[in-house]
């Protein structure tokens, strides 16, 4: 026997897509950036995702260059920021960096997304809220707080963007032994200095490289403020 209409019904309903809205296309945008790439994302790509048409995406957010400021934004939303300390400024602000960094490097991509983005979304409202509550707290000036927070970014976005992987060959060991013994032949009296520093002209560890870059921006910040 067929069930009542009702009970088809109810069934039915039991088994229906959930309703589109802004967070699920973000969610489906970001899980194709992490797999495809910024160049594998497309408006079509997310509605095959969501069942759906590129049209019915339209309703709940403008264009794809605002979809990519809302993934964007909900990629800040992951990082946790501390209390600030005036105390612990100097490596609270160096955790923040460190923060950046992972966050950037769990979704490919995401660095792309934010170059030449200015971000006002909620999650980076309270981000730049916190990084300068944490600079001011450290008794910088609201100048150089401004200052620092902004280049904060361009710091850990740059060494992110040259950190990501690219079109060409990687550079590997056997490259950058290539290269010290490249520099190592040169003439040395027309590049003394690239011959002297030879066999330790290489990448190194991407860490220690990052803990370095980290360590001089705000130690400068530091000593600026302390003038």
């Amino acid at each position: 026997m067929p069930p009542p209409p009702w009970q088809r019904r109810l069934r039915e309903t039991g088994t229906r897509r959930a309703p589109l809205d802004r967070e699920r296309i973000v969610e489906t945008a970001l899980a194709i950036l992490d797999r495809d790439g910024l160049n594998g994302l497309s408006m079509r790509k997310i509605a095959d995702e969501l069942e759906t048409g590129p049209a019915s995406l339209y309703w709940h957010v403008g264009s794809k260059d605002e979809l990519l400021d809302l993934v964007f934004d909900h990629v800040i939303g992951e990082l946790h920021l501390p209390d600030p300390d005036p105390d612990r400024w100097a490596e609270q602000l160096k955790d923040v960096a460190r923060a950046m960094r992972d966050g950037i490097a769990r979704h490919r991509d995401i660095v792309r997304v934010s170059m030449g983005r200015f971000p006002v979304g909620p999650n980076a409202l309270r981000f730049t809220e916190r990084v300068l509550a944490i600079l001011r707290a450290g008794g910088l000036s609201d100048d150089l707080a401004v200052s620092g927070s902004y280049l904060l970014t361009v710091v850990v976005n740059g060494f992110m963007l040259e950190e990501a992987p690219g079109e060409g060959p990687q550079p590997d060991a056997d490259f950058l032994r290539a290269v010290s013994e490249y520099f190592a032949s040169l003439p040395g009296d027309r590049f003394p200095n690239l011959v002297a520093v030879a066999g330790t002209f290489t990448l190194g560890d991407a860490d220690e490289r990052f803990e370095l870059l980290v360590d001089l921006f705000v130690d400068g910040l530091a000593a600026r403020a302390r003038t």
